[in-house]
């Protein structure tokens, strides 16, 4: 019988990402690449999925795992983190190259028009909070989409060189405007 990763990881707590990624940098074993990407690459493509289109995300999520091959370092202590961190530079990397990143400077009363929320109504419920978290600034959804994740503020910080409050911003302006978004009171 064929376990699925996450609970051959509980039967076996001592291999832990950070172990794979040590035993993958020292002995270039591919099966402990291979258990990496197996653990990680769905969350990571998720991510870069709700940011971008399918097929950035495709390009995106090769080019982190390349990096990661090319890796000589063994110091990683926390390897989600910088598995994500990496997939977040390349996907700005990839934006920009496309000229399709932009900045965009929010001020606290900033929320999105409710002419998108009308719109909404008529489809389901999922459909709904999807487009609702693809109309987000960049920023917001980020810091929204990496919660989701499992990240605590303190990780998405370090994830995003942000300080504390600027994630915290962030993640209420996100949920305001989802909110506002969805129709749902505060």
């Amino acid at each position: 019988m064929k376990l699925p990763s996450m609970i051959k990881g509980w039967l076996n707590p001592a291999v832990t990402p950070e172990k794979l990624l040590i035993d993958y940098v020292s002995t270039g074993n591919k099966k402990c690449l291979a258990l990496l990407v197996e653990q990680f690459n769905l969350s990571l493509f998720h991510y870069l999925l709700s940011l971008s289109n399918k097929e950035l995300a495709e390009d995106v999520i090769q080019i982190t795992w390349l990096k990661v091959m090319k890796n000589n370092s063994k110091t990683h202590t926390n390897v989600k983190s910088w598995l994500f961190t990496i997939a977040r530079r390349t996907l700005i990397d990839e934006l920009r190259q496309q000229q399709k990143w932009q900045y965009q400077a929010l001020e606290d009363d900033h929320i999105v028009s409710t002419n998108l929320s009308d719109e909404l109504e008529n489809t389901d419920e999922l459909k709904r909070f999807n487009e609702a978290i693809s109309a987000l600034p960049f920023y917001q959804k980020e810091a929204f989409i990496f919660q989701q994740e499992g990240f605590s503020i303190l990780e998405i910080c370090q994830l995003t060189d942000e300080n504390f409050e600027t994630i915290k911003s962030r993640l209420r302006y996100a949920r305001n405007n989802l909110k506002a978004l969805l129709g749902k009171a505060s």
